[in-house]
């Protein structure tokens, strides 16, 4: 796992592309991982490509953020931003939970776009401070 981490930042640092354009794309891609978008992130990168002037590998690589793993993570602390700030509380029943899904629901879409939005600026300037250094100290090895 940690090698497919290392391969994906390398292949970012080595992308053509301006150092916004490379930190706009991971941005994005994280935005749209961290979001709830149940498996159609990669898919939905791709549309934005179309849209938008960033750069692909990063945008992928930054969507591969949200996994089976973090997955249920970036979830619940959504859901906790949201009940949080809309002062709710869900306390989970087999019998009724679907009686609440309309809340549950809000809490989820208002904590997942603070918490993807607070995480994709943060990423932005960090991957654009990163490759800055790296495009600075090497020159020569950019991907083209």
């Amino acid at each position: 796992m940690f090698r497919r981490i290392r391969y994906e930042l390398i292949k970012m640092l080595r992308s053509h592309g301006t150092s916004h354009e490379i930190a706009f794309g991971a941005a994005i891609g994280a935005f749209i991982s961290i979001f709830p978008t149940f498996g159609t992130g990669t898919l939905l990168v791709l549309l934005a490509y179309r849209f938008f002037n960033f750069n692909l590998v990063s945008a992928i690589s930054g969507s591969l953020i949200s996994n089976v793993f973090t997955g249920p993570f970036f979830m619940a602390l959504s859901y906790k931003i949201g009940a949080l700030l809309i002062n709710s509380s869900f306390e989970f029943n087999f019998k009724t939970w679907y009686k609440q899904l309309d809340q549950v629901g809000l809490s989820l879409l208002i904590g997942s776009t603070l918490l993807s939005t607070a995480c994709s600026v943060g990423i932005y300037f960090m991957v654009k401070k990163i490759v800055s250094n790296y495009k600075n100290r090497f020159p020569k090895k950019v991907i083209t």
